[in-house]
């Protein structure tokens, strides 16, 4: 995952000093400022570097605003760099040490540059709107449906570790530069026992269909997903990170909209001719995700138990392994069937439901199955 990456503006108001000019917080952006003729224009960014989410604050699932004072001088670098909040959790340091490194075009009257004194805002988001991930807080929530299917029973708390998930399910240009950057899993060299021979079957040869770059892709083994999160420094979810993302804070709902099958906010099968749609074509669930049911089902880690739920840990539950680490580091030699979720474009409004499970083995590739990565939050 890049980076959580944080929001920063100077916004300026002028107050004259005699030893150098001095700005304060108002609501307009400094863009929409416009100076009389003899106000000085300005401080604006000229290399902005932004700030290193500080780890304690992600471990804590911290958010704040930071502001600072500085002296931009007459060669637009700052000085006398100072906190004016005292959020704590490695958020001031952070924001003092990125404007350090920051550099500007100084404040200019009547041409020439002026030093200037400005307060500079800076928001720390665990889910920055820029982002390609959504952060989920830890905590518990409800797995599973009393009502549903068998290996849906019973319904259980579950308490689950911080992690973010990809908005969006992996689309073919972004798989594309997986393979593009890994021979190895392209579709002429890939070794079979990795797939069932339809390995990308929707591609002439190392390319995907025209105009289809932001549509998920599909026909990828279990294998190839987890390759992929590898190579871009994610994951797969478990079972239980994607159930609990896909219900986006609702509690008991049976899609991640309500209880009510809506052909508006999901891409399921209803008896229409059908495709699959690109990326982001429906409404985000509660915790900003897209397609959490319909479009493609997704690969989760866990291996597919049946009678499970029975016996789930409580805590960061995951199926046929003791960690996520033990799959990580040997998953190219496993051979159990893995789990599906999420419902697709050929799926009926009872198999597009958040609890409904599924599962193929772990070389299957299918047109409706494709997946989204994770990424854990560590100290």
């Amino acid at each position: 995952m890049k980076r959580v990456k944080v929001l920063s503006t100077i916004i300026v108001f002028l107050i004259f000093n005699s030893s150098y000019l001095i700005a304060d917080t108002v609501s307009a952006p400094i863009a929409d400022l416009v100076p009389a003729p003899t106000t000085p224009k300005l401080p604006r960014y000229k290399n902005l570097v932004e700030p290193k989410y500080p780890k304690e604050a992600i471990k804590a699932e911290k958010e704040g605003r930071v502001t600072l004072q500085a002296i931009i001088d007459v060669n637009g670098i700052p000085q006398n760099i100072v906190a004016l909040t005292n959020l704590g959790f490695g958020f001031e340091e952070a924001a003092i040490e990125a404007i350090k490194q920051t550099t500007f075009y100084p404040a200019t009257k009547k041409g020439k540059p002026v030093s200037f004194l400005v307060k500079i805002p800076i928001d720390f988001k665990l889910d920055d709107p820029r982002s390609d991930m959504a952060f989920i807080k830890s905590g518990e929530f409800q797995m599973g449906s009393n009502g549903g299917n068998l290996d849906e029973k019973p319904a259980h708390p579950v308490y689950l570790d911080a992690f973010y998930m990809d908005k969006f399910e992996v689309t073919n240009a972004q798989y594309k530069k997986f393979v593009d950057a890994n021979p190895e899993w392209r579709k002429d060299q890939i070794p079979c026992i990795y797939h069932d021979g339809y390995y990308l079957a929707h591609w002439n040869g190392n390319d995907f269909p025209p105009e289809k770059e932001n549509y998920p892709v599909v026909y990828v083994s279990w294998y190839a997903a987890m390759a992929y999160a590898q190579w871009a420094g994610k994951r797969l979810p478990t079972e239980a990170e994607w159930e609990k993302a896909a219900r986006g804070g609702l509690i008991g709902k049976i899609y991640p909209w309500g209880d009510s099958i809506d052909a508006t906010k999901s891409n399921y099968y209803d008896g229409t001719d059908k495709e699959r749609t690109p990326v982001g074509t429906y409404p985000a669930n509660g915790f900003g995700l897209s397609d959490m049911a319909g479009n493609v089902r997704e690969w989760c880690l866990d291996v597919y138990d049946a009678g499970f739920y029975i016996n789930s840990p409580r805590e960061n539950p995951i199926a046929g392994a003791n960690s996520i680490d033990e799959v990580i580091k040997n998953f190219i030699n496993l051979k159990n069937n893995r789990v599906l979720r999420g419902g697709s474009w050929l799926s009926s409004p009872q198999s597009s439901r958040i609890a409904n499970r599924n599962w193929r083995a772990p070389t299957d590739a299918n047109p409706n199955e494709g997946f989204r990565c994770v990424k854990s939050v560590k100290p």
